[in-house]
């Protein structure tokens, strides 16, 4: 079965790993920079990374769209489910390259306003739905011992499932290398899966997203020479949450994206209780800039790097995954 994926892994991998020292040098020419990093007494020094270039992310993207294209015309069984993956991946970084741009061009830290970054991103995952409808797949949404077969239904949940899972990325794209790692791990799983229910051009597709992943990585370790951006973050997301739905196990995400889960809930907890009691129950939020700051003991004597948090949080993701595919696949 290795010949399924590995030769598809390797490929983007040395094209992602050449195209994205490319593009790191033009955007570096061209002033696609980061412009603010949070820098203040209460939150970690992240000063130094200013300069580095962002929207890393359409390297990796364009290198998985063009290899399965390609794949696809001379190789694949145009299966929709794969395609409807990897629409949901390019209309999200496009959403996010525009988010992007907006933060570079206009040089303040919020890019797109909430209200029409959120309809774009409703937008997207409509798009994205509607192919699903061009093939013979089964709108069934499988809530443990009821399972709900209706279009509407699951296109609803569609919506609230790609846009919650892309900002969710999105939230742990905050330290060198986090993202890329986490989401490598992800998609690591439902390779996986795909392979054991034989969507072999689920398998290409997701082999190609992390072998790009990978050769961006190099780049993207700490310290980072070049970020993904939200160009990158909100795409894997979206990715991510059609894995899910494609492969008619939506509630797995739960498990392999737990990681994704908990920066997000960090970040509701907080808002929620600031904005109600005037107190904050984490140091910072999302909850790797807790642990950057005060470590395990959450105290700011004792602050983490980079790659200690890394490593936590990549190991949770790990353990979350190989969770789901030991006991629930």
């Amino acid at each position: 079965m290795i010949e399924k994926w590995l030769p598809e892994l390797l490929i983007a991998f040395l094209v992602s790993l050449g195209g994205t020292y490319l593009l790191k040098n033009w955007f570096n020419k061209i002033k696609f920079q980061q412009l603010v990093i949070r820098n203040s007494e209460k939150g970690p020094d992240h000063q130094a990374k200013a300069g580095t270039p962002t929207m890393g992310g359409a390297g990796f993207i364009l290198t998985i769209t063009i290899l399965f294209v390609i794949k696809q015309i001379f190789f694949g069984s145009m299966n929709p489910t794969s395609w409807a993956i990897l629409l949901a991946i390019l209309l999200y970084a496009l959403v996010g390259g525009f988010d992007d741009s907006v933060k570079i061009f206009e040089k303040r830290d919020e890019g797109f306003r909430f209200l029409p970054k959120l309809f774009a991103e409703i937008l997207a995952a409509l798009v994205a739905f509607s192919l699903l409808l061009l093939g013979n797949f089964d709108f069934v949404l499988h809530l443990g011992f009821v399972n709900i077969q209706n279009v509407v239904i699951f296109g609803l949940f569609t919506i609230i499932w790609l846009v919650g899972w892309s900002n969710s990325v999105n939230f742990s794209d905050g330290l060198d290398g986090l993202a890329t790692g986490l989401t490598v791990i992800a998609y690591g799983a439902y390779l996986i899966v795909a392979l054991k229910q034989g969507n072999y051009d689920v398998v290409a597709l997701n082999a190609l997203v992390i072998g790009a992943l990978l050769g961006f990585f190099v780049w993207n370790q700490n310290p980072a020479k070049i970020f993904m951006g939200d160009t990158g973050s909100l795409a894997l997301g979206a990715g991510l949450a059609m894995n899910s739905l494609v492969l008619n196990i939506e509630w797995s995400l739960l498990i392999i994206g737990l990681v994704f889960m908990l920066e997000t809930l960090s970040v509701m907890i907080q808002v929620g209780t600031y904005h109600f009691f005037k107190k904050r129950v984490f140091l910072m939020a999302p909850i790797h800039h807790a642990f950057e700051k005060g470590g395990w003991r959450m105290d700011p004597k004792h602050p983490w790097n980079e790659w200690q948090v890394d490593t936590l949080f990549w190991a949770v993701g790990l353990l979350a995954a190989i969770l789901y595919l030991v006991i629930w696949l």
